[in-house]
């Protein structure tokens, strides 16, 4: 068999085995939740669709744009790190905002007990200094190509 035989086959299959557990997941919803909390999470479903396609979708090609514009000066390994870090940034955010309104109004202090707001100010610098430090070294690592090749 090809190599592009065996992705096909594999792309495939994975793509059953996905529809399949999805559909096992769907079947099994009514008879472990009631009524209320299958509205409720069809509610949340529907609010995370439009969460994704009406802000998360526009900020990121904004962000994107903005950055093939400003960063045009970075050589395309430099641009990719850096727009994953903002898209991985958004992401992470977006599930800490919820983990620390949830710990806001939560009305015990032993649920949501961790220092969120402490881990995500960690996560923001530790992904700002990484997020530096790869394209840094990517950067050098272009431009001393450059300077063999053009020398």
């Amino acid at each position: 068999m090809r190599a592009s035989t065996t992705v096909r086959v594999s792309r495939i299959a994975l793509g059953a085995a996905g529809t399949a557990i999805i559909g096992y997941g769907l079947l099994g919803l009514p008879t472990q939740l009631g009524p209320e909390q299958l509205i409720g999470l069809l509610i949340w479903l529907a609010v995370a669709v439009l969460l994704h396609d009406g802000v998360i979708v526009p900020l990121s090609t904004l962000a994107g744009a903005g950055l093939t514009r400003a960063g045009s000066r970075l050589q395309r390994p430099s641009a990719a790190v850096l727009r994953g870090a903002l898209l991985t940034g958004a992401v992470i955010t977006l599930v800490a905002g919820i983990l620390l309104k949830a710990q806001s109004v939560a009305r015990s202090s032993t649920v949501l007990e961790a220092d969120y707001a402490g881990y995500f100010l960690w996560f923001w610098v530790l992904l700002v200094l990484g997020t530096a430090a790869a394209v840094f070294v990517l950067e050098r690592r272009g431009r001393s190509r450059q300077g063999r090749t053009t020398a």
